[in-house]
């Protein structure tokens, strides 16, 4: 797949929502050190659900980034993983907090790293829909895959099919998209592939019709204009 499996400009734009934290994303990795840009994010990326920041400072701070960064994906959020793990309060074997440090790593303002993005439930569930990894059948996850070898194939995934487009407006789009199919689950299991296929089809036949018929996609701006005027 070389081109992005979704409308990148659509779904990026939905992300406008949380553009305060977008600043706040940017501005962090303007600071010098790896453990600084983690202490003014951790709360921004949610990481302190799991654990505080000064019980995983230390940790952190010993960590060399820059030879991480030089490894494979897979290799290196499983490298960063153990060093956590030997050094660090973790515990577990779930990949988001490694690869959001191997982000950081790799990342500077304006600059947001193509061969590390960011690594969630969001993200994860968007590439399980749009690369097909689940059947008709079958149903999202809750959380991101806890598996090496599949992050670096998300990641493989993520640099091919980006098509020029900047990493972080890619990174954008996938979250935005990942969390709207998430949100379409009922009951207490996660959504279920089929629903995600049958809602996209009814929004892409909505959109085709009311463009054939009426001039435009989401909402008659020039009548709404027109309106205010």
């Amino acid at each position: 797949m070389n081109e992005p499996p979704l409308n990148v400009d659509f779904w990026a734009s939905r992300y406008r929502v949380y553009e305060r934290d977008n600043e706040e994303y940017e501005a962090a990795l303007g600071e010098s050190s790896l453990v600084d840009k983690a202490e003014r994010l951790w709360e921004w990326k949610g990481l302190n659900r799991s654990v505080e920041f000064e019980d995983i400072r230390p940790a952190i701070d010993d960590l060399d980034i820059d030879r991480y960064v030089d490894l494979e994906p897979d290799a290196a959020v499983r490298e960063v993983l153990d060093q956590l793990r030997e050094n660090g309060p973790i515990d577990g074997d779930g990949l988001v907090t490694p690869a959001f440090l191997l982000h950081l790593g790799a990342s500077s303002p304006g600059d947001s790293s193509v061969t590390f993005p960011i690594y969630d439930r969001r993200v994860w569930n968007a590439y399980v829909y749009l690369w097909g990894l689940r059947g008709a059948d079958e149903r999202l996850a809750w959380a991101a895959s806890k598996s090496t070898d599949e992050y670096g194939r998300f990641s493989q995934r993520f640099q091919e099919s980006r098509a020029g487009v900047a990493p972080r407006r890619y990174e954008q789009a996938l979250f935005m998209f990942g969390g709207f199919i998430m949100s379409l689950a009922s009951g207490d299991q996660p959504t279920s592939i089929q629903t995600v296929d049958e809602v996209l089809g009814e929004q892409e036949d909505a959109l085709r019709r009311t463009q054939e018929t009426a001039g435009y996609g989401v909402v008659n701006l020039e009548t709404v204009r027109g309106e205010q005027r």
